[in-house]
């Protein structure tokens, strides 16, 4: 990477978010491994910036020094930029340079600690299945867990529903492998037969459980895919979930 290099990159920043991204700059830091990561952590930065307020405080300075006599010596025009922007690139160096402010969040947040955040038990749904309340259901509303695997082993017959019961048990015991296999049958279940029986239940408690399991990589792609579908039974649960936690535990994963 080139030693001017994450000034390049602030600058493509600049352009991103008021729409104009380079796609030359987008096609380097897809190539370029280093420039990929360096991307990464100015992205990062500008999160912490947001999560820590300050912005506000860059800001101050900026108006401090507009308020300087119109006789003071100021910058040409061509390096003058519009305040947000100037007050974007200031904040962002300042956390890329010291670091300070994000140390306490960057160590302390972690695909365990998400998880442990944003899960939540699933309430059966009477709904979800017909008839009066089996073994299983009986079990799982009176969270019985071992009673929800043993009835699930006990089944012939075995359903979405039944799967994913025994998977929300596992999740429950923090057997987050068992859970995510369970999942993953549903979701290939569907996808054979072209349903969506406890799809959307499969795809959030499967993130879920690579969250758990300290999974960042497999987790977060489910999680972008939920929160593009706006129809999602779990999206407005997804779009509450912090940027800035999900974007550490990507730069920690080092996906």
């Amino acid at each position: 990477m080139l030693p001017n290099q994450t000034q390049v990159l602030i600058d493509h920043l600049d352009s991103s978010l008021q729409g104009q991204a380079s796609p030359e700059m987008e096609k380097q830091i897809s190539n370029d491994p280093e420039a990929a990561q360096e991307w990464q952590y100015i992205r990062l930065a500008v999160d912490t910036v947001q999560d820590a307020g300050l912005y506000a405080q860059v800001g101050a300075v900026k108006s401090e020094w507009q308020k300087q006599p119109s006789g003071a010596s100021k910058p040409s025009g061509a390096v003058v930029r519009s305040l947000y922007k100037n007050v974007l690139r200031a904040a962002a160096c300042l956390v890329i340079v010291s670091g300070i402010a994000s140390l306490t969040k960057y160590f302390s947040t972690s695909s365990e600690g998400v998880y442990d955040k944003y899960y939540s038990s699933y309430s059966l749904n009477t709904s979800r299945g017909a008839g009066a309340a089996d073994a299983q259901e009986q079990a799982y509303t009176s969270k019985n867990w071992a009673g929800v695997l043993a009835a699930f082993d006990a089944t012939k017959e075995k359903s979405n529903k039944t799967y994913f019961l025994s998977g929300m048990a596992d999740l429950e015991l923090k057997k987050y492998d068992d859970a995510i296999a369970k999942f993953q049958h549903i979701i290939a279940a569907n996808a054979l037969s072209g349903g969506d029986y406890f799809q959307d239940e499969a795809e959030f408690y499967l993130a879920m459980s690579w969250l758990g399991r300290g999974d960042a990589n497999e987790a977060l792609p489910l999680l972008e895919k939920i929160k593009a579908n706006s129809s999602h039974l779990y999206h407005g649960v997804v779009l509450k979930m912090s940027s800035l936690d999900l974007r550490i535990i990507q730069f920690k994963s080092g996906k």
